[in-house]
């Protein structure tokens, strides 16, 4: 009996960043729109799910085994994959996946289940992050603002894996459940700004001989849903890949701090100390689920540190410490388009966008992922603080121009990095560069970061944004720098 060694798992993954899984099309009044089930609750696509699990096997065992265990098609040759994988169910506030079209009075789950409820809401209030294209400069295009629909952190999702092979020692089961703890596990769009990635909450998993009729009438027995796990035992998951660093950027600030600018009060208190109507200028706030004992509580406010803000810091102060180390100064014989564009030593690190039709293979996805981090809105303490507008041409106060300011005060940020270090070595070669460049410019940008010298956020210019930290993991190993040894 071909294929008779059937095995399955059944896991749970959170989101511990937003998700941005779109639909590619804007819905009339977003650019982008979140892709859904048949109830209109955010859904992960197995096709997706699937592709991203091929990539990181790809990296890791190469394109032949990938054929293997995936399938392939090349003209008339060709292979049925081996694995098949579920759509994600979104799990309601009890942990309990919602499978199949809701009628009745199980549609009352949609409104009655806090988790459920907020998801469905995201139909007509979407939440949104807003973004803005960048020109070969690395700056702001004119025309070029754009909205991305994403779902909030911390929802979880049900899905289902079906691996067959004909061979009881196949070790390729165990390697497959090893990628939901790869680094490089994230889904949907902007991945490299801060969003997509997944962690593994519980696996159940089992392995059946078809051939055999007791093991066959156990699999028989098993329950068709996704959070049927009886029959099933618990399953680890242990990424042995070590071609990706992770690790952990650990920031203090120094004073006071912002990001972007929010569209409400983050403090409940704030205006008893000022005017009725909300600051000008808020920091940015974000809902999250948070599981406590099983249970799913959706709409808690976090303050939102995004990783683009981190990144676009960075890659400005890395461009200046490639040039240095390169000797490339801006002196008048170098004052032209090619001296002023990102040196190669960035866009091997944090990719590239393809300007030219003829060239196809001229742009690349970046190698550094920086994630979103959230605080809690009991780390932080919020100042009040009153500006006064400026004119630019007097230099004086302009009349009737007074506005008020919240920032932040004191907290710790965390953003979680990893780094696919065997694509940045080969992009390196391939963009004329080293490895050891790289990780010279990257790391002194870091220890900028740390030492106070490179300020983030919003209002740098008046002192904010700048912070003490430190990085770990063997993301920080691989640095070697000053900080990350104290750290250890």
């Amino acid at each position: 009996m071909k294929d008779r060694i059937w095995h399955i798992a059944r896991i749970v993954v959170e989101s511990t960043t937003p998700l941005s899984i779109t639909t590619g099309s804007a819905d009339g009044a977003f650019d982008t729109a979140l892709v859904t089930d048949a109830n209109g609750l955010p859904a992960l696509p197995g096709s997706s799910l699937a592709g991203v699990l091929r990539h990181l096997w790809v990296d890791i065992h190469g394109e032949s085994a990938a054929d293997e265990v995936f399938g392939f098609q090349a003209k008339h040759e060709g292979q049925r994959s081996r694995l098949n994988v579920s759509w994600g169910a979104l799990l309601d506030s009890h942990g309990h996946p919602v499978e199949g079209l809701l009628l009745g009075a199980d549609r009352l789950r949609l409104s009655e289940d806090p988790v459920l409820a907020a998801a469905a809401s995201l139909a007509d209030t979407p939440q949104t992050r807003q973004r803005v294209r960048l020109t070969h400069r690395g700056a702001a295009s004119v025309h070029g603002k754009f909205d991305r629909a994403v779902l909030p952190t911390g929802h979880r999702f049900a899905v289902e894996l079906l691996y067959c092979c004909d061979d009881p020692e196949d070790g390729h089961w165990q390697r497959l459940l090893n990628l939901f703890d790869h680094p490089g596990l994230r889904l949907g769009g902007a991945t490299r700004g801060g969003l997509g990635r997944l962690a593994l909450r519980s696996a159940h998993a089992g392995v059946f001989d078809l051939a055999d009729h007791e093991q066959r009438q156990r699999f028989l027995a098993l329950g068709r849903g996704l959070g049927d796990i009886k029959g099933l035992a618990p399953a680890t998951a242990r990424s042995q890949d070590g071609e990706w660093l992770a690790g952990t950027l650990r920031l203090e600030p120094r004073g006071l701090w912002r990001m972007g600018q929010g569209a409400a009060e983050i403090a409940s208190g704030a205006g008893k100390q000022g005017p009725k109507k909300p600051a000008d200028l808020l920091p940015v706030t974000e809902e999250r689920v948070v599981w406590e004992e099983g249970r799913g509580r959706p709409g808690l406010q976090a303050v939102l540190i995004p990783g683009s803000a981190i990144k676009g810091a960075l890659a400005h102060r890395i461009a200046f410490h490639a040039h240095r180390f390169r000797g490339s100064w801006a002196e008048p014989p170098l004052l032209d388009e090619a001296a002023i564009s990102r040196p190669r030593e960035v866009t091997a690190l944090l990719g590239s966008v393809n300007n030219d039709d003829d060239d196809r293979d001229a742009g690349a996805a970046g190698c550094l992922y920086l994630d979103d981090g959230f605080l809690a809105m009991e780390a932080v303490q919020v100042a009040q603080l009153m500006h006064n507008a400026i004119d630019r041409f007097t230099g004086g106060v302009r009349n009737r121009v007074l506005f008020e300011e919240q920032s932040l005060w004191q907290g710790g940020i965390e953003i979680t990095i990893a780094l696919d270090l065997a694509t940045l070595e080969r992009r390196a070669t391939e963009r004329g560069t080293t490895l050891e460049q790289i990780r010279l410019g990257l790391a002194a940008a870091l220890e900028e970061l740390c030492d106070g010298r490179l300020a983030i956020g919003s209002r740098t210019t008046t002192g904010n944004g700048f912070c003490s930290g430190k990085v770990t993991g063997t993301f920080g190993d691989w640095l070697g720098t000053r900080w990350t040894e104290e750290a250890q």
